[in-house]
């Protein structure tokens, strides 16, 4: 039915399982800032909702010239609190997913290193191995040449 593929070497493996933890941990971390992000977002909204709200009844309410000001005046700039708090958990919530991302980096690259060395050694054993078996079968050839080593 289909061709067996050779199995890969236990270095291959090795750097292939490190690489798939990484991408798997670096997309659990990702999802957890796109879930908190998306709680901010909806908190947002709802203190956006919730002063809005607040400032129609206020606006309702008014008894006088000034206290129908006041509330109008609320009414131009609606959120800006809930803007500023939005804006600041905003970017605590950015730097801890860097520093989340940098972390998962850290954690990874040590085994990554280790991995692609192996795999460098494989590739100049097997490098080594080839040349050796195509200097022998070249010598049995040509009988008479100078490839012996």
């Amino acid at each position: 039915m289909f061709p067996s593929l050779p199995s890969p070497s236990p270095a291959v493996r090795s750097h292939l399982d490190t690489l798939l933890a990484y991408y798997v941990d670096v997309s659990q971390r990702v999802i957890e800032t796109l879930q908190n992000l998306s709680a901010l977002n909806l908190q947002l909204g709802r203190d956006l909702l919730a002063e809005s709200g607040a400032n129609m009844q206020r606006l309702m309410a008014s008894k006088d010239a000034a206290q129908l000001g006041s509330a109008f005046a609320a009414q131009l700039m609606p959120g800006m609190q809930s803007l500023q708090t939005y804006q600041r958990q905003l970017n605590e919530l950015m730097n801890r997913h860097q520093a989340a991302l940098a972390q998962a980096a850290a954690d990874y690259m040590p085994a990554v290193r280790r991995n692609v060395t192996a795999l460098a050694e494989d590739m100049v054993q097997e490098a080594a191995s080839r040349t050796q078996q195509a200097t022998e079968q070249m010598a049995r050839m040509h009988p008479g040449s100078q490839l012996h080593h």
